[in-house]
């Protein structure tokens, strides 16, 4: 193809029409793609194939954020500041997320309660001003949730080859 008669305009229409086809490409594959940046945490949507990845891996490589990367695609190979992480299913990934965030949390929901309910023997400027938002039967349903995953899941395995 020979660009050299084409105008500006017809070279920006065609960048664009390319690019479009380059991000709606689908490789059969997800991604699942965790940014933290800044303090903020989102999970990236429309990212359905390596070379659209690697795009959002290359503007949050460290400097402005990281991205976790989770996929069922075993071939993966992308340079990445953050994980990627190989899970063969989205309903794999959706367990262990909630049973890891359950383990991580339940211990700290408990003891500001404890904390809540011990405050008048705490000294006052280490006393909790408010109540905790989860309650001792909010705890109780999580401990059972987290023990109704356990074993649901295949936990996700690294794909990287190297670390930094």
């Amino acid at each position: 193809m020979n660009l050299n008669n084409l105008t500006i305009e017809e070279l920006v229409n065609l960048k664009n029409d390319i690019e479009n086809k380059i991000h709606q490409f689908k490789d059969g594959f997800f991604y699942i793609c965790k940014v933290r940046s800044y303090g903020r945490n989102w999970k990236e949507k429309g990212i359905y194939n390596p070379y659209t990845l690697q795009e959002l891996c290359n503007k949050y490589s460290g400097d402005d954020g990281i991205v976790d990367v989770f996929t069922n695609n075993p071939n993966l190979d992308i340079d990445n500041y953050g994980d990627v992480m190989y899970v063969p299913t989205q309903e794999d990934y959706i367990n262990w997320s909630d049973y890891t965030y359950f383990k991580n949390n339940i211990p700290s929901f408990e003891k500001e309660l404890l904390e809540w309910n011990n405050r008048e023997n705490i000294h006052f400027n280490r006393r909790p001003l408010f109540e905790p938002v989860h309650t001792w039967k909010d705890i109780e349903n999580y401990k059972n949730d987290m023990l109704n995953l356990e074993g649901q899941f295949v936990e996700p395995t690294s794909l990287k080859k190297y670390s930094y």
